[in-house]
């Protein structure tokens, strides 16, 4: 804030939990909103293992045998898609699925298409593992093919999150992914996305979704009566802040501590919910 400096004592204010709060709640309205395309494999691993453990254990026991449908919202090249569907692959070989990627760019849907990266692309993840790369991915002539046993799972397609009739372009969805875009909306489109998004669920679905105005997703959840999934809270938590703890507090991006003083720390800190 201009001329804090100046104010006596101002140093130690700006190390206070209630500053470091409100300069951040100042960023999350003031601070103008970039989209972006940046993305990864594997970026949450604990979300992941929660996914293939607790979320598809229970789902299987609602609805054994269906095949199911997971929507990747904001699904940029094709990242989280093809991660899902590696893991699923992986440790539920027997579970049929499908993946049905979302983006309103259509550029980067035809980059999710084909299916192909360069090892930037793949390792931009400082945290990937070479155990994933190879189950994932075949290389040919410098560049990284994900493997036809992952890619024939997932199918990509111009969508908006904020469009009305979404729910009628993806059908009811057991699975929803929604991460690491809806923070570079404006709050006012955030909150209409959000509400937009739930209406993909049905009874007993899952809402993976970081990345987001902690408040909003709170106020979201709530008004809806999704209820948070404890699993790995908390270091899937600490996962996310890895690339944006630097933010925190002065960009409208940067992701807090995990404080479990707060009466709501269950509700504002989990990143997977189910629609009871």
């Amino acid at each position: 804030m201009p001329g804090l400096d100046l104010v006596p004592g101002a140093a130690a204010l700006r190390e206070t939990k209630i500053w470091r709060r409100l300069r951040h709640r100042m960023s999350l309205w003031v601070d103008p909103r970039t989209n972006s395309h940046f993305t990864g494999f594997l970026r949450l691993p604990t979300q992941f293992d929660v996914l293939v453990g607790t979320v598809m254990s229970k789902l299987a026991s609602r609805r054994p045998g269906a095949p199911l449908s997971v929507a990747v919202l904001g699904c940029s090249n094709g990242a989280e898609a093809f991660t899902i569907a590696s893991a699923i692959v992986r440790h539920h070989p027997e579970v049929a699925f499908r993946i049905q990627g979302y983006d309103i760019d259509g550029a980067i849907i035809e980059k999710a298409r084909s299916a192909s990266y360069t090892a930037d692309e793949i390792y931009n993840n400082k945290i990937i593992t070479e155990d994933f790369v190879d189950f994932t991915f075949e290389p040919s002539s410098g560049e990284y093919r994900v493997k036809p046993s992952v890619a024939e799972r997932a199918r990509f397609a111009v969508g908006d999150v904020l469009d009305p009739r979404l729910a009628e372009q993806t059908g009811p969805c057991d699975v929803v992914f929604a991460q690491n875009f809806l923070f570079h909306l404006k709050r006012p489109m955030a909150r209409a996305a959000l509400d937009n998004i739930v209406r993909l669920m049905q009874s007993g679905s899952f809402l993976f979704v970081d990345g987001v105005d902690l408040d909003l997703r709170t106020a979201a959840v709530r008004k809806h009566g999704l209820m948070p999934v404890l699993d790995g809270i908390q270091q899937i938590h600490e996962e996310a802040r890895r690339a944006r703890a630097i933010g925190w507090p002065n960009e409208y991006w940067g992701l807090e501590p995990f404080l479990t003083t707060r009466r709501d720390w269950q509700t504002r800190y989990a990143t997977i919910f189910v629609k009871p």
